[in-house]
Parts: C-alpha cells; sequence; structure tokens
C-alpha cells in the first residue's frame, strides 16, 4: 500500500527512527510546528496539502490530533484519510489518550515537553518570539533560540523606564501562570541529555513541579498498518468531512443524509468513438491570420506536421478579403489547390465594436423589478411582458402581439438588422428567452440572439450587452464569410472555412455567423495555440509581438490560459470566454516619436520607412530634408511622410482633405513638404486625422522595424535611404547616429521588460518595474528569475525582447515559423465546446436545476435530479459540439459541491455545479 503522510513537525525527530523500521515506508510532508495555535490556519494549510497530493497514493495519514479543532471541516477529496483520534500530538507521545487523560486529571497546568517538541522550537501560548524576557540562556545551556532574551534588561530599561520594563515584561511572562509542573517525555528518540536538562531547568526558573514520563510511539507505528485496528484510529473514506462530537470529544467523519459523495468533487468521462487526428482526416490546411498590421497565411501538411509555405501582406481593414488574398499570392496555385481546410483567425469584431461599426440591433428585455429601457446603455431597448425570479420560476408569461408590434417599430423607426433578447433568471431558466426569439425569426425573419446563448452569468446586464454586441455582429460576420468563400473559390480552393474562437478553438462559419462575437480576441488566442503547438511547451510566458501591438499570456498545463469571467472588448465588459491577454500598444510598427525633447514608443502605430522607401523614389525630398536639419525644431513630426492607400474615402472631403489627397496622387511626401503646399509653410495645420482614421492615408515614420533594418538584422525590403533617414533622425534628436540607436534599443528593451511584468504582476508601478530591470540598486542587488521560458511570437520578437528576458534571469525560445505562429495556431487548433448547469434547493426542501432548458419540474431526491441533469446536460452539449464542427462524444464534466457550516459545525449543502466540456476535430464541416 502506498501511503502518504502528512505530519507536524514535532513528530520529525521520532518518525527518523521509526520509519526506517516499517515494512513499507511512506512518504512525510512536514509542516510547521505551532500551527494549533491558529486552527482556521492550520486547516487552511492541512486542507491545502490534502489537495496537493499526488495520484497513486491510497491513503494518507495525518499526524495531528483535535489541535484546537484545526482539523474539524477537512474534506478527503477522492482520497482515504487515517487520523488518530487523539486531543493532540502530547498524547500520541504519551502513547495514547487514555494516559493523556490520567496525566490531566493529576496535573492540568502541566507543560510537556519531547525531543521532537524541543527540535521543532514550538512555543508555548503566548509566548513572543525573541522579544520576551530570558527563560534561559542558549549560551549556558544550548536551549532553543526563541527562548533567548535579544535584549538585556539594562536597555529596556534604559529605552522604556524602570516602570514601563516590569510591565513589558510581567506581559510576556504571563503566559508562565497557566502551569504548575514541567514534564519531559521520553519517546526513545532522545541521544542527548539536552531535552531533560533544558526541561529541568524551565520548571527551576519558574518553579514548577518536575516529572520524567516514559513516553511510547506505538500509536503513531499503528498508524501506518496496512490494516490498522482500534477505535483511536479514525478512517476518512473518499468524499467525506472530518467532524467533531462535543460529547465525546473525538472526531468523527460524516456527510449530509448519509450520502457517501455529496461533497466529493469528480470528474465523468465519456470516452469519444471513431475521433480521429487531425493527420488523418485532413491532408492539407490553410491557416490564414488577418491581424492588426499584417495577415499572414501557412500552407500546412497534416500527414507532416510540417509548413509548406507561408506569406504575409498588410492587412487591409477597410475590406480584409483584400488583404488577404494578397498574401495568398505568394502560395503557389497548384499548392493551394490541394487544401482541404481553411482556418482563419481576424480582428474583424474586435475591430467592428471597439469602431462602433456594427450593424443596429433592436433589444427586447425582461428585467428584474422596475428596470425600465432608459436603464440600458443601448437605443432602441424595450421592456416587454415576461418575468422571472433569479431562480428561474416563471412569475409573468409573453404577450406574443406586443414582441411582434416592437419588432416592427424598431425596424421602421431605427432601421435595425438584427435582435437581442435577454431576459432576467434566464440563464436560470431561458425558456421566455427562447419563445421571443421564435417569435421575432418567424414575424420579421431577422437574425435573434439570447442572452443565456452566450453566457451562463446571473449578471442581467451584461448579459444583455453581449447579446447586442453580436447580434450587431451577425451581419458582419455573414458579409465577410460570404466574400471570403467567392475569393477562395477563385482562386481554385474549395475547402470548407472554420474561424477561431477567443479560447484558441475553431468553429464553423455557421457557427460563426451565429455567435461571431466568440471571435473576438481570435487573433491573440491562435497566437496562443500556435505557440503551443509549435514547441510543445506546457508552461511558458507567450509574447506575441506583432506590428502594432504585443499580446502576452500563459501557457498553463499546457492549455491556453482563459479569462472565464468575460473578455474586456474596447469599453464593453462582456460574457465571452476569451484568452487572458494583456495587450500593450508596442510592436515592430510602433511609431518612435522625438518632440519638445521628449521620447515616446507608440501606442500609435505607423508604416516603417523601409517599407515606402522600397516602393519610392524618395531621394529628392530627403535631399531637402538633409540640407536645412535646423528648420525641424527638434521634433520628428515634420519628417514623417504620407501615402495614399487605395482606399477611397466614404464620407464627404474638407477642401483641405481634397487638396491633400490630390497632391498624394502625385508622390508621398513628408509632413513639411505638405505644409509647404497647402497650409503656407506651417505643417502644423494639417487635419489628417479623418484620412488616417478611415484608411485612406498611411502615415510613415520611424519604427524599430527600421533601426533593424539598418543594423542589418531584419531584411524584409530593399531600403537605399534608410541610412540617411536614421541619420536625419540623428541630427533632429541632437545624438550621434551609434548613441541614437543604442538608446532606442534600450528603451524598446525597457518597455518590452515592463510589459512583461505588467504580465506577472499586474498593477505594478513603473518605478517598480524599473527595480527589477535594473537589478537593484547600490544599496541592495535583486536577481530577477523567470520560472518559465519566454515563447517569442512575430517577426521583430527575438529582437524586441532578447534583452528584457535576459535582464528578469529568463529563457528566450523562438521557435521556427514564429512569424507566422498565428495562421499555425488557426489551422491546427480543434474544436471545443463547453456548457454548465447546477442543482440548488429551493425553499421547500426540493431540488431544482439550474442554467440550462428543461422541461422537468423539481426534483425530491439528489440522486435523481443529478442523473437528469447529466442527462441533459450531455445532449446539449453533443448538440453545440456538432454545430461548432465534430462529432466527438468525449464528454468530460467536472462536478463540484459548495457547502457551508452551521452554527454546530456541521456541513449544509448548497449548490452542485456541473462544467460539461468537449474537444474534437472539425469532422463536420
Amino acid at each position: 500500500m502506498n501511503q502518504y503522510c502528512i505530519a507536524c513537525g514535532v513528530f520529525r525527530t521520532d518518525l527518523e527512527l521509526i520509519l526506517p523500521t516499517l515494512a513499507s515506508r511512506p512518504f512525510v510532508r512536514y509542516l510547521e510546528g505551532g500551527l494549533h495555535s491558529d486552527p482556521d490556519f492550520l486547516r487552511r494549510e492541512l486542507q491545502a496539502a490534502i489537495d496537493e497530493v499526488p495520484c497513486g497514493y491510497d491513503r494518507i495519514i495525518l499526524l495531528y490530533g483535535v489541535c484546537g479543532k484545526g482539523i474539524v471541516g477537512l474534506n478527503s477529496g477522492n482520497k482515504t484519510l487515517l487520523i488518530p483520534r487523539v486531543h493532540d500530538c502530547i498524547s500520541l507521545f504519551l502513547g495514547g489518550t487514555a494516559e493523556y487523560r490520567k496525566q490531566f486529571s493529576h496535573k492540568p497546568g502541566t507543560y510537556y515537553i519531547s525531543p521532537g517538541w524541543y527540535d521543532e522550537q514550538v512555543q508555548p501560548k503566548g509566548k513572543v518570539s525573541q522579544k520576551g524576557t530570558s527563560l534561559l540562556k542558549e549560551h549556558k545551556t544550548g536551549f532553543p533560540r526563541q527562548y533567548v532574551d535579544t535584549m538585556d534588561q539594562e536597555v529596556w530599561q534604559e529605552r522604556f523606564g524602570q516602570d514601563n520594563t516590569k510591565e513589558i515584561t510581567g506581559f510576556f511572562d504571563s503566559w508562565k501562570k497557566n502551569y504548575t509542573r514541567a514534564v519531559y517525555i521520553d519517546t526513545g528518540s532522545a541521544r542527548s541529555d539536552k531535552y531533560e536538562k533544558y526541561a529541568r531547568a524551565l520548571a527551576e526558573e519558574n518553579g514548577w513541579e518536575y516529572t520524567e514520563l516514559k513516553g511510547s510511539t506505538a500509536m503513531i507505528r499503528r498508524c501506518f498498518d496496512e490494516n490498522p485496528e482500534g477505535d483511536d484510529l479514525l478512517i476518512v473514506p473518499p468524499g467525506r468531512k472530518v467532524t467533531f462530537d462535543p460529547a465525546s470529544s473525538s472526531l468523527s467523519s460524516a456527510t449530509p443524509e448519509g450520502e457517501d459523495t455529496l461533497f466529493r468533487d469528480r470528474i465523468i468521462r465519456t470516452t469519444g468513438e471513431g475521433d480521429e487526428s487531425l493527420k488523418t482526416r485532413y491532408t492539407r490546411g490553410l491557416g490564414i491570420d488577418a491581424g492588426g498590421t499584417y495577415t499572414d497565411a501557412v500552407l500546412y501538411d497534416f500527414k507532416k506536421s510540417a509548413v509548406l509555405s507561408r506569406a504575409k501582406a498588410l492587412t487591409t481593414k477597410w475590406k480584409y478579403s483584400e488583404g488577404i488574398m494578397a498574401a495568398l499570392e505568394h502560395i503557389p496555385a497548384e499548392e493551394l489547390s490541394s487544401v482541404d481546410l481553411v482556418s482563419l483567425s481576424t480582428t474583424l469584431v474586435t475591430n467592428a465594436i471597439v469602431e462602433s461599426n456594427t450593424h443596429p440591433v433592436g433589444l427586447l428585455i425582461m428585467p428584474p423589478g422596475r428596470l425600465t429601457a432608459g436603464d440600458i446603455e443601448h437605443v432602441p431597448a424595450s421592456v416587454i411582458q415576461g418575468r422571472m425570479t433569479i431562480e428561474g420560476a416563471m412569475v409573468e408569461d409573453i404577450d406574443p402581439e406586443e414582441i411582434r408590434q416592437r419588432a416592427e417599430e424598431m425596424i421602421t423607426h431605427y432601421g435595425v438588422r438584427a435582435f437581442a433578447v435577454s431576459g432576467y433568471g434566464g440563464s436560470v431558466n431561458p425558456r421566455l428567452e427562447l419563445k421571443v426569439k421564435k417569435i421575432i425569426r418567424e414575424s420579421t425573419g431577422l437574425d435573434v440572439c439570447c442572452g443565456h446563448e452566450l453566457s451562463g452569468s446571473l449578471n442581467f446586464y451584461i448579459r444583455a450587452r453581449t447579446a447586442v454586441l453580436n447580434a450587431g455582429t451577425i451581419p458582419i460576420m455573414e458579409e465577410f464569410l460570404r466574400e471570403m468563400k467567392a475569393a477562395l473559390d477563385g482562386i481554385g480552393v474549395k475547402a470548407p472555412i472554420l474561424v477561431v474562437r477567443g479560447d484558441g478553438s475553431i468553429m464553423t462559419e455557421s457557427y460563426a455567423s451565429d455567435f461571431p462575437v466568440q471571435t473576438a480576441l481570435s487573433g491573440p488566442a491562435a497566437s496562443m495555440a500556435g505557440a503551443r503547438h509549435l514547441t510543445d511547451q506546457k508552461e511558458a510566458l507567450v509574447a506575441d509581438v506583432g506590428g502594432t501591438t504585443t499580446d502576452i499570456g500563459f501557457l498553463e498545463e499546457g492549455l491556453v490560459s482563459i479569462c472565464d469571467d468575460g473578455a474586456a472588448i474596447g469599453r464593453w465588459k462582456t460574457h465571452v470566454r476569451a484568452v487572458d491577454m494583456l495587450t500593450v500598444g508596442l510592436g515592430g510598427d510602433s511609431e518612435i516619436l522625438f518632440d519638445r525633447q521628449s521620447w515616446r514608443i507608440g501606442p500609435r502605430r505607423i508604416t516603417p520607412f523601409c517599407w515606402l522607401d522600397s516602393r519610392n523614389n524618395l531621394e529628392e525630398a530627403l535631399g531637402k530634408a538633409l540640407k536645412k536639419p535646423e528648420r525641424w525644431e527638434g521634433s520628428f513630426k515634420p519628417l514623417q511622410w504620407f501615402c495614399l492607400s487605395g482606399k477611397k474615402a466614404d464620407f464627404e472631403l474638407t477642401g483641405q482633405e481634397k487638396r491633400i489627397l490630390d497632391a498624394l496622387a502625385e508622390r508621398p511626401m513628408m509632413a513639411w513638404e505638405l505644409g509647404d503646399l497647402i497650409c503656407d509653410g506651417v505643417w502644423k495645420l494639417l487635419r489628417t486625422e479623418r484620412l488616417e482614421k478611415s484608411y485612406c492615408l498611411l502615415r510613415i515614420g520611424l519604427t524599430p522595424t527600421d533601426l533593424y533594418h539598418r543594423e542589418g538584422a531584419l531584411s524584409l525590403w530593399d531600403s537605399p535611404l534608410l541610412k540617411e533617414y536614421v541619420s536625419l533622425s540623428a541630427i533632429v534628436s541632437s545624438m550621434a547616429e551609434d548613441l541614437f540607436l543604442e538608446h532606442l534599443k534600450e528603451k524598446i528593451s525597457r518597455q518590452a521588460g515592463g510589459a512583461l511584468l505588467d504580465r506577472i504582476f499586474p498593477g505594478n508601478s513603473q518605478r517598480e518595474q524599473e527595480r527589477l530591470l535594473e537589478k537593484g540598486n547600490r544599496w541592495m542587488q535583486l536577481q530577477p528569475r523567470l520560472n518559465v521560458p519566454v515563447i517569442g511570437l512575430g517577426g521583430p520578437a527575438g529582437l524586441m525582447l532578447k534583452d528584457a528576458v535576459t535582464r528578469l534571469g529568463g529563457e528566450l525560445i523562438i521557435p521556427e515559423n514564429s512569424e507566422v505562429a498565428n495562421a499555425v495556431g488557426a489551422v491546427t487548433s480543434e474544436v471545443s465546446v463547453s456548457t454548465s448547469a447546477s442543482i440548488v434547493t429551493t425553499a421547500q426542501g426540493l431540488f431544482r436545476i439550474q442554467g440550462i432548458a428543461h422541461e422537468a419540474d423539481d426534483f425530491e431526491s439528489l440522486e435523481e435530479t443529478e442523473s437528469y441533469c447529466l442527462k441533459i446536460l450531455n445532449e446539449k452539449i453533443l448538440k453545440k459540439a456538432r454545430a461548432a464542427g465534430t462529432s466527438s462524444t468525449g464528454v468530460e464534466i467536472l462536478i463540484q459541491n459548495r457547502t457551508a457550516e452551521a452554527s454546530g459545525g456541521e456541513s449544509l449543502f448548497l449548490e452542485r455545479q456541473f462544467s460539461a466540456s468537449l474537444t474534437g476535430i472539425p469532422d463536420l464541416v
């Protein structure tokens, strides 16, 4: 039998002699002695230790007694516990409870000392370590250090006065009044007489009686028997809690209603039948990531698990398909014709929400209390009949005619193209939401989204908001997918399309059309999935350095770290399950700006100069700027360039905007040139904001990408004038070029390091970051060390992260194909769906299922309720899985329990929670 022992540190001395004599030696974990002085803390520490016991052990032995009821309430989980039924460790040293009671009756005020107690340096209750009066001088007796006075009486009197010193020492010595006897327990483990000497000296100093007792380790040894016998040893089966019987002052275990499994968390797994791997199901996949700056594409061989081709192009946010097709132009057409699966991630929905470019949505709500439509931050919104309690009980039914009328009014007066429905209590019982959805669809033919379909949270307001955001992006996603399908068909790619969700899984295009809001943050999620696939790392910090931002997240136990509370998209808090990442405005194309003697890198993204230089003849304009560098007033702003993107304005232009576009139609120009031409030489009067925001105009200037090109570390484009442009920038900032480059690289490294620290220690100040990056100061040296590697993704990752990771004492991993990791993650991810439900008790003592649609009434027994709940939960998740694109039947259901302790110490059942999940390959597309 494999045994795991969790023992108080006072048993260490005795166990070191006992363990070698046992037939099978258990693993022993010691906790600090003296924790019984705070029973609640002891309970938490013990429970944590029990929960951390690895699989493979048959029994956990707790060498603790009642210890101030510190072990009462411990949950055995899925393990068997063995606990001696004793008051505290003294009983075990004396051989059992009988001898302890005998001694207690004889001399209640007894202070016990054993070898293990001495070696662990456990303090008497009320004794303050290193601040009280001396019991015995260590230099004379060799006694434990915590009983050595660190402040001489003369020093105390000098600082506090004689009277105060008397009061202080009296306070620290007050614990002695509780004892009249000191007892040394000889358990047979002592190899020195120092223990006995200490006990005698303790009694002598305090005027106590001294006694030596012969101890016994027999009861301790019996705890390790394979088949222990005796009522003085408590066996706690799995799923039970430790209880305390006040009448007998002994430990026991119990569960309410005698149900052994009531409080045990457990997992139910269903093995999927017929599941295949991507290698056997598909031949070649096309992964696409339309990021904020660049669009990446990879041709992936599932049989070889290898990237065959890769390509990159600028993202065209005004029409994503243009940038995607530009990237695919670099992949041979004959290779694309063999693609049998397409998977893409896109910032389409994220940008639409952030930029408030969603379609008009009509919101119909069934709120709590007296809430009105005006209390919801959305127009148009309408309160309709239909009310649920928070427990999901219907108190008012809907009015079908009212729903039809309100829907028609919203279409007529607001031009809505989709509807959202949310009702209070809808996540507990979605019946009313579903009835409203059916009526609207039948009467209008438009898309309808319910709050419960996106979230099981009880927060009515956020569920309503999430439903609105989802409904408003349905037409956008539908249009984008139609456009993509036609474009891919035009180049011979006739494979089905999958879309990456915000949690890194994938779903069919039809599922994405119904729930587009779930694709928010799909780009960062795809990068995390790509990092996992390219490195096989289980624990890592992932930093995806793009052109505009750096996204930082964690891989934990081989899984992408998820923000289950819901992602924040722009100014909106949602219930969208998405990757938990920190995004900072630092990337390869971050604007490097020097203005008014101040430096700034990011957060604005501009186009690198070397890209513009590779496509245009800029020699004449740059030559003019080099002739009079003093003109630029110590600022990079007049040296930035503008060029046309090719997108036409879809708004009425001002006179200046029209002149700007006409001038740039000839060639790209620097800001000072446009100022001379249009604003009588005052470039600061240029108004380009609307043209830039609508992507009609590109701003070009100095970026980290240019710095790395200048040093030869990057070679994305051929830029003959880059040296001159960098030199001009150095002159304007009054620095030599070599110092200029080093200064900027240092600033980039510091910002990257600060971003990593922000993800590791959220909320730390810039000053604290500097201390770690500087490794301290002249007074103290700090040596930070990352415990996990940092996986760098994106073209500039190695250049921007290397120094920062080194400063933090970490290892930087740049995997092959890191530049297109997002696209790799998109094409190698799997379908993953989840759903949840719970069982609660009603005021009548019945059991009710919440969080999932069903037709059953409340149940009388917990077993019957759970059986029915598992049935409908399994049906629902399999239905969701098929809709998302997989036929896998491998369901995993985590069952957890919420309990509370009553005034009498017994555990009360509050709620049983069910979390179901399923992962499988996309074989239904």
